[in-house]
């Protein structure tokens, strides 16, 4: 009995040496915090966002191929939150005793804002039948999704744009007005 107790505790100790040999040469070879070089950087932000679209499509595409099938035409979902603002470092204000006149520049689609990721895209064959495809062919649906998604937000047929500018024109002139002192204040859009 004594000499299965001995096994059996030199087992015990040759694991846990083992256990601890591993961690400690982890501990020694890995990377120190100190050497992952961290980078931040801090920019001064002049964009006014005035107006924000959901955007939820179906397209049918012909980029890449699904495995097994080889199929190259499917239908392809996403969603995306598409916003639109201006800069207002470029904003011109003059004023004079009577009014204070601000001359904005249109709203612009902000490109950085489309971001699509794979998971937000639903990929079908033309059965409705959910599919699978390689990587390198979602890449290419995603840039192909966040480009039609910057069409359909550039495009008049929802009026995107044209209501980020009616939304500038009210934040702007409300901004001046708080501080106007009985001024009237005039926002125009720059040519």
């Amino acid at each position: 009995m004594k000499t299965k107790a001995k096994i059996i505790i030199a087992a015990v100790l040759a694991i846990a040496i083992s256990i601890g040999s591993i961690a400690i040469y982890k501990h020694i070879t890995g990377p120190k915090e100190e050497s992952i070089p961290l980078e931040t950087t801090l920019e001064d932000a002049a964009e006014l966002t005035t107006q924000k679209m959901i955007i939820s499509d179906v397209f049918r595409s012909t980029k890449g191929e699904i495995p097994l099938i080889n199929k190259n035409r499917f239908l392809v979902q996403y969603k995306t939150t598409v916003t639109a603002g201006l800069d207002v470092q470029k904003a011109v204000i003059k004023e004079t005793d009577d009014k204070i006149q601000i001359s904005i520049p249109h709203c612009t689609v902000n490109e950085d804002s489309i971001k699509i990721k794979s998971s937000d895209l639903k990929i079908y064959d033309t059965n409705f039948a959910i599919m699978s495809i390689d990587k390198e062919a979602v890449m290419e649906l995603v840039a192909e999704a966040e480009k039609k998604a910057k069409e359909k937000a550039g495009s008049d047929e929802y009026g995107f744009l044209e209501n980020a500018d009616k939304n500038a024109k009210k934040v702007i002139k409300g901004m001046f007005e708080n501080v106007s002192n009985g001024k009237e204040v005039i926002v125009s859009f720059q040519n």
